[in-house]
């Protein structure tokens, strides 16, 4: 069983930033305080879901933004009351392909399950809560009148899966999770116990939505919902837009000129069809009624198909974005008209544009993905609503109740594929490129790769200008001599870093950064924990120590390590160690030879990352 990739931020450092970043009167885990989502009192943008009230329908769809504690907090302060929280299974072990995730314009994907531990899963949902808890409270910045949101548990993929010991578990956490959430907050430093004060409901969930996936039988889909009605969740299920049929699909997509998305008889045959979704429609939405218990259905999942845009090895993988838009509406359309009582979620292509549209179509609520790893990316969240709250006012509605017209559902669902912004030629143009590769320091340091990451894994740091060529030393015969080294040039005072521990390697701040190779790849990768470091060996990276006074650095088969002495700096290698003052060696043993621009990137950095400016996560 391999190690997971992610090793979440404790509860401690993630209210520690918190207090500190809020203290500071500045953005909060990058994101910037214009971009928070403030509710508009002449606006009442809330929404009933299953008896819950949300202070706004938008959300993070479940996917890469519901994974981390962070995540959750982010897409939160940005106006997301709605959060699909990403789906948990039974099988936790997978092996996700790197890279994994590739939006230029549409997006595409081979990560479809969480990448955590089930138990993992379960506690990262619950700092989450605790922390968008402790942000609503009278603690916080006092922006919001109250949380007003729900975490919608996503499941999947099996009903043996569901039925497991350790799914089960997770279910009746986060519908108790009065001692984990206990737990958490005695993980508190003393000077932070304040924050675990604020009031927590113990339930963190009652609303499920079933990830049935591509090729899940019609009675599985229908055996999975009926569990988890009869275990009391209010409960969706969310369909795959092969529903529509192979003939009408490859007509949507060819009349959007998507011409060059492979799509596959065999995925469709193997799929529920429409039919099947009516004969069980009405049963599970009776046993729900008699349980006293709401039912509905989500347009929808990705497209499975196969694709030459994105650098995936693997064939098959799944496509979002404006042209999935296209064709999640016009099966909610189809739906509605078959089924105008049972209640519609959306989460297909969502943006600015269209986000209020969607809810005036009397669909919510309406979450998405795909935009969100776009430039600004959570930041992009509190233009839904800011959007919302235009159109109502526009539309001189006072609330949701006055705005929404169901009719316009149909309508609008008819002109879609003929608009020119969900047509290719209006999604057919990357991110540029400059044609310069990235290196350890200095790049064109637009910031870009921050807020794409959506696990707020990139930052920046501040280091001293300038040229360094501290030398290179030789030892032979237990003496050394010291010659000209490497140059060590750093043109840029602000330079760009990366969370080893929050960094999933999905590859994604690669689209998005102008130059070539990776921020994630290339960039000073930072270690938080001496068990992420230990357990990776095949990537660079540095580790700074608990009291900030040493860094390790591996980088690839050699090995660093830099402390903080009263008699000066010392640098330890595989083969000698140095003292230094400055970049100047006064003391010196070992054998073979050591370039002190070594020592120098050291010193450099372990003064950026305990500087109290830089915004980085701290272990």
């Amino acid at each position: 069983m391999r190690a997971p990739d992610l090793y979440p931020i404790p509860l401690s450092a993630l209210v520690e930033r918190l207090d500190r970043e809020l203290a500071a009167g500045g953005d909060v885990y990058h994101l910037p305080r214009r971009a928070w989502w403030t509710p508009d009192p002449a606006r009442d943008t809330s929404l009933l879901h299953f008896g819950h009230r949300l202070a706004t329908p938008a959300g993070p769809a479940s996917g890469p933004h519901t994974q981390l504690a962070q995540n959750l907090v982010l897409a939160w302060l940005a106006g997301g009351r709605f959060l699909e929280l990403k789906t948990v299974q039974v099988r936790d072990d997978l092996e996700i392909p790197r890279p994994c995730i590739h939006v230029p314009h549409v997006g595409y994907n081979v990560e479809w399950s969480q990448e955590l531990r089930v138990a993992q899963s379960a506690e990262e949902y619950a700092k989450g809560w605790l922390l968008v808890h402790m942000l609503a409270s009278d603690r916080g910045p006092g922006l919001w009148p109250g949380v007003d949101a729900v975490f919608d548990t996503s499941v999947g993929y099996d009903l043996a899966g569901l039925r497991s010991q350790k799914v089960r578990d997770y279910l009746d956490t986060l519908r108790d999770a009065s001692s984990l959430l206990d737990r958490l907050r005695g993980e508190l430093v003393p000077s932070l116990s304040g924050w675990g004060e604020a009031p927590c409901p113990s339930r963190i969930s009652d609303t499920l939505t079933i990830s049935t996936f591509h090729g899940c039988p019609a009675n599985e889909i229908e055996a999975i919902a009926r569990q988890t009605l009869e275990w009391g969740w209010h409960t969706v299920i969310k369909l795959n837009p092969t529903l529509l049929g192979y003939g009408r699909t490859r007509g949507l997509l060819d009349a959007m000129r998507y011409d060059f998305i492979e799509l596959h008889q065999g995925d469709f045959d193997k799929d529920l069809h429409w039919n099947q979704l009516c004969d069980f429609v009405p049963r599970l939405a009776a046993l729900a009624a008699d349980r006293g218990l709401g039912f509905g259905v989500k347009f929808s999942n990705t497209l499975v198909c196969s694709s030459p845009e994105p650098p995936f090895a693997q064939e098959e993988m799944y496509f979002s974005g404006p042209p999935l838009h296209v064709l999640a509406f016009t099966l909610a359309a189809a739906f509605r008209d078959t089924f105008p009582d049972v209640p519609i979620t959306f989460s297909a292509g969502i943006d600015a544009k269209n986000f209020a549209e969607v809810v005036r179509a009397g669909i919510g609520p309406v979450t998405s993905c795909t935009d969100l790893l776009k430039a600004r990316g959570y930041g992009r969240l509190s233009a839904y609503v800011r959007g919302l709250e235009r159109a109502m006012a526009q539309a001189e509605a006072p609330d949701l109740a006055h705005f929404i017209d169901p009719a316009t559902l149909p309508a609008r669902a008819a002109t879609l594929a003929a608009e020119p912004r969900y047509q290719r030629a209006k999604n057919a143009t990357p991110p540029r490129k400059v044609g310069s590769h990235l290196v350890l320091l200095d790049c064109l340091t637009c910031d870009k790769c921050i807020p794409v990451c959506p696990n707020g894994a990139n930052f920046s740091l501040e280091v001293p200008t300038g040229e360094h060529q501290p030398g290179r030393i030789t030892w032979h015969r237990g003496a050394f001599t010291l010659s000209d080294g490497e140059r060590l040039l750093i043109a840029q005072r602000h330079q760009i870093a990366n969370t080893a521990d929050a960094c999933n390697l999905c590859g994604h701040c690669d689209t998005w950064c102008p130059e070539d190779g990776g921020p994630y790849l290339v960039k000073p990768t930072v270690f938080l924990s001496p068990e992420a470091f230990e357990a990776h060996p095949e990537r660079d990276g540095f580790l700074v120590s608990d009291d900030g006074t040493a860094l390790r650095w591996r980088r690839g088969s050699d090995h660093f390590a830099f402390e903080r002495e009263a008699a000066g700096d010392r640098l330890r290698t595989d083969t000698g160690a140095v003292l230094l003052q400055g970049d100047t060696p006064i003391a010196t043993e070992g054998h073979g030879e050591v370039d002190l621009t070594v020592a120098t990137t050291l010193r450099l950095f372990l003064d950026a990352l305990n500087d109290p400016a830089t915004e980085r996560w701290r272990a």
